[in-house]
């Protein structure tokens, strides 16, 4: 057993240069995203119109498996044919028009917000705790969706940031994780060395 795990160990490490790989690509994305903003946001859009259809179609399926033990699954319906909906309104949109995607993510943001807002009260209802967090992140998510409605060019440039920011810290996480899985191939071929 403890033969077949170093074996299983050592082999994950084999390739410590993958991550390594990764983090430093993830840094060269979030540089090249900064560097061209109007191709960032085209292609989030692209991003925004998959996701929208992927969670449209998952939230349906989980309000309709679940319609007979959840007292709220009109809601989840209702969130899963609006997201449909945005994404087939932004198909519709011709793709040069970056505010048009930004004006509908701060209505959907909205949406979500009072779903979540909703679903705060539904829990608070049933007694179950912690949905005080709910509320408040609700309500948090439905001032940020009015900043983003009311001021496309900022929600814009916040996106773009946003993003960058998320590639470079998975860029320097993937870089020292693969750092640390190189130091656990070291240390096992020391052991190895001296058995």
């Amino acid at each position: 057993m403890k033969n077949e795990l170093l074996q299983i160990t050592k082999q994950a490490v084999k390739y410590w240069w993958t991550s390594l790989l990764i983090g430093i690509l993830s840094i060269i994305l979030a540089i090249w995203c900064m560097a061209a903003p109007a191709t960032t946001l085209a292609l989030l859009g692209a991003f925004f119109i998959a996701g929208f259809l992927i969670s449209g179609i998952f939230e349906i399926i989980f309000a309709v498996s679940n319609r007979d033990t959840s007292n709220g699954w009109g809601w989840t319906l209702a969130s899963g044919i609006i997201d449909i909906l945005f994404a087939l309104l932004l198909m519709a949109t011709p793709l040069g028009t970056i505010a048009t995607l930004i004006f509908f993510v701060g209505f959907w943001a909205m949406f979500q917000s009072i779903w979540g807002i909703g679903s705060a009260i539904e829990l608070q209802r049933n007694g179950i705790k912690g949905w005080g967090w709910v509320l408040a992140l609700g309500i948090l998510g439905l001032i940020f969706s009015f900043v983003l409605i009311t001021n496309p060019i900022f929600a814009a440039e916040f996106i773009i940031y946003l993003l960058a920011f998320t590639l470079i810290s998975y860029g320097i996480l993937r870089i020292y994780y693969g750092f640390r899985l190189r130091s656990v191939g070291k240390k096992i071929e020391e052991i190895e060395n001296k058995n």
